[in-house]
């Protein structure tokens, strides 16, 4: 039996294909190809957020045009789970910190100058000991 026939149709044609040097015109496709994609997904994801504000959906439209997907977002903000935050929530959650912060300034998330711990020495240590 043959390699060819122990393999996928898909596996050996994309084992010749050379990636490092793509023509020009492959390129094009590729872009308008993931463009339309970008366009369908935001179109898909759109119906899941009928409560869509104007800005976010220009702000969505203008991420899609760029050359992102809806469902991730240029803050890099993670779910709970640790993968992307979709653009919507993300900008959601973003406004919902920025308007936590306005209502005091001061309290938000603690004082990061503060330093961490006022350990002082027992007295009866020489500062050497461990802090276990």
């Amino acid at each position: 039996m043959s390699r060819q026939q122990l393999t996928s149709p898909w596996e050996t044609e994309y084992n010749d294909f050379d990636y490092d040097h793509v023509d020009a015109e492959t390129l094009k496709k590729w872009e308008a190809e993931f463009r339309r994609k970008n366009w369908s997904d935001m179109r898909s994801y759109l119906k899941q957020f009928p409560d869509a504000t104007p800005e976010e959906k220009k702000a969505l439209h203008s991420w899609v045009r760029s050359g992102h997907s809806p469902y991730e977002n240029g803050d890099f903000i993670a779910t709970e789970s640790g993968g992307p935050m979709d653009f919507i929530n993300a900008l959601r959650f973003l406004e919902n910190e920025y308007q936590e912060y306005l209502k005091n300034p001061e309290d938000y998330r603690g004082h990061p100058d503060e330093p961490v711990s006022d350990r002082v020495p027992s007295k009866g240590s020489d500062g050497d000991d461990l802090p276990f």
